[in-house]
């Protein structure tokens, strides 16, 4: 039950369908080879990204003095506002970036605050395998959607990914106002 609720919970955070218009945008000047390529690359490096954070997290959260539930307010609070803004105005257009694959689709859309704080935090409750696990699980679908995404982008059309972003927004909002709700908790508990 837990690897297929961190599962979702990292789909959700990740939201591969719902910034398929951003990742479509980023890459409208390339051919489809191409576009797989930067996509394939974004997937990678998002994982990295939080496949260090899983590793090395609580190191950096020691050295910086930061709890947990500090990273769990923090993260909640950034990811709130990111989910308030796709509710409000949908998700920003980010035509003209020059190399995209990185930076901003592997980060902080793929590999975002969210993202991290949730790696942390499932890390923290279930262990490092059963974190991994869902890592390479919900990267791997991730991955298999952004390949096939302009199909899907195709398909969904212009209306049915805004909508479907604005129902993305909703869900990542309430997983925001949980790992707020968590973090203060545990604040208020230590």
């Amino acid at each position: 039950m837990a690897l297929v609720q961190g599962t979702v919970w990292l789909l959700i955070i990740l939201d591969p369908i719902g910034n398929l218009p951003l990742f479509m945008a980023a890459t409208q000047n390339q051919d489809s080879p191409r576009r797989r390529a930067i996509f394939s690359l974004a997937t990678i490096a998002a994982f990295l990204v939080l496949l260090v954070f899983m590793v090395g997290g609580k190191s950096i959260l020691s050295l910086f003095k930061v709890t947990l539930a500090d990273l769990q307010v923090a993260g909640g609070l950034l990811l709130l506002i990111f989910a308030i803004r796709i509710l409000i105005s949908g998700h920003e257009s980010i035509e003209n970036v020059q190399e995209p694959s990185i930076v901003p689709l592997a980060c902080p859309l793929l590999a975002g605050p969210g993202a991290i704080t949730a790696v942390l935090v499932l890390q923290a409750a279930h262990g490092l395998f059963l974190t991994a696990t869902m890592l390479v699980i919900s990267f791997t679908v991730t991955w298999v959607i952004l390949l096939f995404g302009e199909k899907v982008f195709q398909l969904l059309g212009k209306t049915g990914s805004a909508l479907l972003a604005q129902a993305m927004g909703l869900l990542l909002a309430t997983i925001a106002v949980q790992f707020i709700r968590s973090g203060l908790e545990n604040l208020f508990r230590a």
